[in-house]
């Protein structure tokens, strides 16, 4: 890994083999990843911290080597990044260290269930660079020595107060997604007929069609290419705009967004800046736009954060006579298409005013009304690239 492939925070997963593996992750999504069966190396340079979260859950192979990764890694940055010397702390779930919650805005995540045996391994003090009873050298720290201790019921745990999207339901470990063979992928699926394209999402970041021109011996080429371009601030509605979805169907990730807009000109599309805010706390920004009301005569059907899906399953209880209706969110595992179609929704998007990345989109329908969803099949590539409109697709065909 060269040095400008690190960055200044960073997020390894622990695999079981002893090796690490780097998440495609934003800062603001890290509590949506945090998960009782798995330990995660965290590196935040501008703090000179190397965080190592182990869920109450997780293997007792992969606590014992968490030390080790972290030291290997600590040195890697030092050598090949010219980062600071990380200081090394240890963080157990639901016995979090003020500084980290604080450092990424989260919340203490209660344990609910610990190992079959009750045992669990921690690191000393919080820190492998001090064995007790003797100093040693920060490498010496990495070793695999560590003390055993025993779970009791009786001690004290912090609470955790839960969200409408819980932490375990929303785990799904990020990939990483090449954005040329994803455009190279939507690009070669047919246009539905009336429709062109306008831009695509993918990696959260927001791309458009650019054309470049070249003069080659007095001729012009005219060259057209998708580039990410900087996204508009703050959150737009977007009306009369059909967008398919493209997901990794074994692993219910979202691969990339296309935005289509109809080439009929009685029925326009239109982008419309909003003037909605979003609470300003810590909470991951699903939460916070569930705490918003959706716009009058409309109801929330999806929310799609990175490369995750959110849905909603609805449950009827009756309290003291009366029924009551509660949605309740929950990422979405399995898709049943590689594309996915949906048309006559509005798509409300957040964009990032930090990080000139799209944080969220919600997608909303008529509460009374009916949408035409179209779950469309994958379409084989063609073999040549041509800009041409294409045959409708049947609708049997979804």
């Amino acid at each position: 890994m060269t040095e400008s492939e690190y960055q200044e925070f960073m997020v390894y997963e622990l695999l079981n083999n002893g090796d690490r593996e780097r998440l495609d992750l934003e800062e603001s999504e890290l509590q949506t990843i945090l998960n009782p069966e798995q330990v995660f190396v965290i590196v935040k340079e501008e703090l000179r911290r190397i965080y190592i979260w182990k869920g109450a859950k997780s293997p007792v192979r992969k606590r014992f080597i968490s030390s080790r990764v972290a030291s290997k890694l600590q040195d890697e940055l030092v050598k090949e990044a010219a980062f600071h010397r990380c200081k090394i702390v240890s963080v157990d779930q639901g016995d979090e260290p003020e500084e980290f919650l604080k450092s990424f805005n989260l919340k203490s995540m209660e344990v609910k269930e610990r190992l079959a045996d009750m045992r669990y391994v921690r690191n000393i003090d919080k820190d492998p660079s001090t064995i007790k009873g003797r100093v040693v050298d920060s490498s010496e720290g990495a070793q695999e020595a560590a003390e055993q201790e025993y779970y009791s019921p009786a001690l004290e745990e912090l609470k955790h107060s839960g969200g409408s999207i819980s932490t375990a339901s929303s785990y799904r470990s990020p990939i990483r997604i090449n954005t040329k063979e994803v455009i190279d992928k939507i690009t070669n699926t047919e246009l539905p007929e009336g429709y062109q394209r306008q831009n695509f999402i993918i990696n959260q970041n927001l791309l458009g069609e650019i054309s470049k021109v070249t003069n080659i011996f007095g001729e012009d080429i005219e060259e057209k290419i998708w580039e990410v371009v900087k996204p508009p601030q703050g959150v737009h509605d977007l009306h009369n705009y059909l967008i398919r979805i493209y997901f990794l169907k074994n692993q219910g990730l979202i691969q990339g967004i296309e935005i289509l807009k109809p080439k009929n000109s009685a029925k326009k599309s239109k982008i419309q800046k909003t003037s909605l805010k979003l609470p300003n706390n810590s909470k991951p920004i699903q939460e916070r736009i569930l705490e918003v009301e959706p716009p009058e005569n409309y109801k929330r059907e999806h929310l799609i954060v990175g490369q995750k899906l959110y849905g909603t399953v609805s449950k009827k209880a009756e309290v003291f006579g009366e029924e009551q209706e509660i949605d309740e969110w929950n990422l979405i595992k399995k898709v049943p298409k590689e594309i996915i179609s949906l048309e006559d929704y509005l798509f409300r998007v957040y964009f990032s005013e930090k990080e000139n990345v799209i944080e969220a989109i919600e997608v909303l329908r008529k509460a009374n009304g009916k949408t035409a969803s179209s779950p469309l099949k994958e379409e084989n590539p063609p073999k040549e690239k041509k800009r041409k409109e294409l045959p409708k697709i049947p609708s049997n065909q979804g």
